[in-house]
Parts: C-alpha cells; structure tokens; sequence
C-alpha cells in the first residue's frame, strides 16, 4: 500500500464536515450516557468514558498523520 499521500488523505478527512460530525456526535451520546447515568451504574460510564477515549485517540492518530509532512518541512529546515 502506497503511503505517500496518507497525509494528505487524513487532513482531508479531518476536514470533512460529515466525517466530524459523526465523530463529533458520537462523542456528545458518550458524554450524554455518561451524565446521564445512575449514581450505582459506574459499569456503564467507565465504558462509556473508554470508548469516547478511543475516539479521541483514533482523531490524534489521524491528526498525526496529517501533521506528518509538515513537520518533515521544518525538519529540513533545520539540517
């Protein structure tokens, strides 16, 4: 698999409206379970809260993929 234009790829699906709003949506009914749950279901909201960690996770890796060849510029930059 060609990885050449990953950068590329990721920057512009990390600036695609539908993508970010699902993602965004996703986050918001992790946070809204977590809020909203019993005082005693602390079963529901650990997962919940480990699931919104993994988007998070999932849109930094992406994020620096993205970031990838700026920072290769500055890097030649510097040598």
């Amino acid at each position: 698999m060609n990885t050449d234009n990953w950068p590329e790829r990721a920057s512009t699906l990390l600036n695609d409206e539908f993508f970010t709003s699902v993602v965004e949506k996703q986050q918001q009914g992790y946070i809204s379970t977590i809020l909203n749950s019993s005082e005693t279901d602390v079963d529901l909201r650990e997962r919940a809260l480990i699931k919104h960690r993994a988007i998070e996770e999932f849109i930094a890796s992406i994020q620096s993929i993205a970031d990838k060849r700026a920072i290769e510029k500055k890097r030649f930059k510097i040598f």
